[in-house]
C-alpha cells in the first residue's frame, strides 16, 4: 500500500507515518516545507495554498491520510477540491474531531466528513478527543513560562487521547480491510479535568503546574488580539462550549477494538511512557 500522509509533520501526522512504516507501507510524508522524513518515509511537498503541489504528491498513492486545512480561509472548498483531484486514491482516513456532529456548521470538520462520504471512496473518519500531547506542544509555552494554563474549559472532564493511538488506528484502517464506512471516536481509558491532568504532569516533572478556568470572552479577546480570524475564534469557542457541556467526557473502547491493545493512559504520557 502506497500512502500519502497530509500533515505529516503535525501532532497526529507524525505518529501516522511511524505506524504506517511499522506496518510495511510505502509512505510519502507530505508537508508544506518537507525536510528529512521519518526512516522509511519519503518527504514530499504539499501546500494547501498551492494547487500545483497537489497532483504530484497524490500521484501513484492508493491511500490517503488527511489533516484538513483548518487555517485556510476556505477549508470546506479546499477539502472538496482535494478529493476531486485524488483520482487514484481508493482508501481515505480523515482526521475529524470528537463531537463533529454536535458542533455548529462553521466548524469545518462536519463538512469534510460529508464530502468524504460522498466521494465514492472507501473512507474512515477518526474523531479523536483532545490530544495528550497538547500539554507538551500547544500548551508548552505558558506552562514553561508561568506554570499556569488558562482555558475556557470550566471544570469539565476529558478523556485525552494519545496521538500514538490515533496514528495506530489510522494505520490499521489504511492498510487493512473492514474499516470502510466507519466513524471511530478515539479516547483515552479515563476522563480527567485539566487540573487533574496538570497535577499528574507536575508530579512526574517535579513542578507546580496549575489550571485556571478562563472566561470565554477573555479567551476570545486574546485570540483576536493575536490576529486569529473571526471564524477560527468562533469555532474554537464552540469546541470549548461542547467541552463544558460534558461532550468530551465520553470513554470509548475503540482503540482496543481496532488495534488489539488498550489505549494509553494520561499517566503513562505524563511519565514519558
Amino acid at each position: 500500500m502506497d500512502v500519502l500522509v497530509i500533515g505529516a509533520t503535525g501532532k497526529s501526522g507524525r505518529p501516522v507515518v511511524d505506524a504506517l512504516v511499522a506496518r510495511g507501507a510505502k509512505v510519502r510524508a507530505a508537508s508544506r516545507t518537507p525536510g528529512a522524513a521519518a526512516p522509511g518515509a519519503e518527504p514530499v511537498r504539499f501546500d494547501w495554498d498551492d494547487r500545483s503541489t497537489w497532483r504530484p504528491a497524490l500521484e501513484g498513492a492508493e491511500g490517503l491520510y488527511v489533516v484538513g486545512p483548518v487555517r485556510q480561509s476556505e477549508p470546506e472548498l479546499l477539502m472538496h477540491q482535494l478529493l476531486d483531484d485524488a483520482d487514484g486514491i481508493r482508501r481515505v482516513v480523515l482526521l475529524s474531531v470528537l463531537g463533529a456532529d454536535r458542533l455548529p456548521s462553521l466548524v469545518p470538520m462536519a463538512g469534510w466528513e460529508h464530502d468524504l462520504r460522498m466521494s465514492g471512496r472507501e473512507w474512515t473518519v477518526l474523531r479523536p478527543n483532545w490530544f495528550q500531547q497538547n500539554f507538551g506542544e500547544g500548551f508548552a509555552g505558558p506552562l514553561r513560562e508561568r506554570g499556569v494554563l488558562e482555558l475556557p474549559a470550566g471544570e469539565a472532564a476529558l478523556s485525552f487521547v494519545d496521538t500514538r493511538d490515533v496514528g495506530e488506528v489510522a494505520a490499521v484502517a489504511l492498510t487493512s480491510g473492514g474499516h470502510g464506512g466507519q466513524v471511530y471516536e478515539l479516547t483515552g481509558p479515563s476522563a480527567l479535568t485539566h487540573g487533574e491532568a496538570l497535577s499528574a504532569l507536575g508530579r512526574a516533572d517535579g513542578r507546580d503546574l496549575r489550571y485556571v478556568p478562563q472566561e470565554p470572552a477573555a479567551f476570545a479577546a486574546a485570540l483576536r488580539g493575536r490576529g486569529v480570524a473571526e471564524r477560527s475564534v468562533e469555532w474554537q469557542l464552540a469546541l470549548f462550549r461542547l467541552m463544558r457541556e460534558g461532550g468530551n467526557a465520553v470513554v470509548t473502547s475503540t482503540v482496543r477494538e481496532v488495534t488489539g491493545r488498550p489505549a494509553r493512559s494520561f499517566l503513562a504520557y505524563a511519565e514519558g511512557a
